[in-house]
């Protein structure tokens, strides 16, 4: 399997550039993303980020996009929230912690999220909480009732990940490599799932 090498890691706060971004000017990107008001404000590998206004009471959201040099804007993910977690990104790879709706559109759950370009978004929250279980020799099925995603940070050539959990604490570092191998299994032989509103198709293995 090919390498790459990931010399740099681009660490962006979600809270920064949506607060900073509102007050542009509309854009409409391609595959049914709904009206922003905001540009592309680009945080490396080809991936930027829109601002958009949620409500009143929810304040400033963000949807994730690609742009490739000679491309549309197409939506990665739609729902970036206001969680202090990092994006990180280096090379043609972005990894984000993501809002997902449930059923009734409730906002509450949190995953994992890669992608290397140009897309599409990869739910990685199992794979992630898979290699820490088998390297401590527990049952994936039986602890992943117990754990959510918490929080992240750059950690040399990976990414310090946090599950919350009671003990045991899940607290270890992913290289960027095993993250790239995560994407590239699913773009294989992941299952897709899809979001109605704005329209998104993402993958996750099973």
């Amino acid at each position: 399997m090919k390498t790459h090498q990931y010399d740099f890691v681009n660490v962006v706060k979600k809270t920064h550039w949506l607060f900073a971004c509102l007050g542009f000017s509309v854009l409409i990107i391609s595959q049914g993303c709904e009206k922003s008001s905001g540009n592309i404000h680009p945080i490396g590998g080809g991936f930027g980020i829109i601002s958009k206004w949620i409500g009143i009471d929810s304040g400033p959201g963000g949807a994730l996009v690609y742009q490739g040099p000679q491309s549309r804007p197409v939506l990665i993910w739609p729902f970036l929230g206001l969680s202090e977690d990092p994006i990180l990104t280096t090379n043609d790879m972005i990894f984000f912690p993501a809002d997902i709706p449930d059923a009734q559109g409730r906002f509450g759950d949190e995953l994992y999220m890669a992608a290397q370009a140009p897309g599409p978004a990869v739910d990685i929250s199992d794979d992630l909480l898979k290699l820490w279980a088998a390297s401590n020799h527990l049952d994936f099925a039986a602890i992943k009732p117990h754990y959510s995603p918490g929080r992240e940070e750059p950690a040399g050539d990976g990414i310090r990940i946090t599950f919350i959990s009671t003990p045991p604490l899940a607290d270890f570092v992913v290289s960027w490599q095993d993250i790239s191998n995560m994407v590239q299994n699913a773009k294989r032989t992941g299952k897709p799932h899809v979001i109605e509103k704005p329209h998104v198709v993402y993958l996750k293995n099973d």
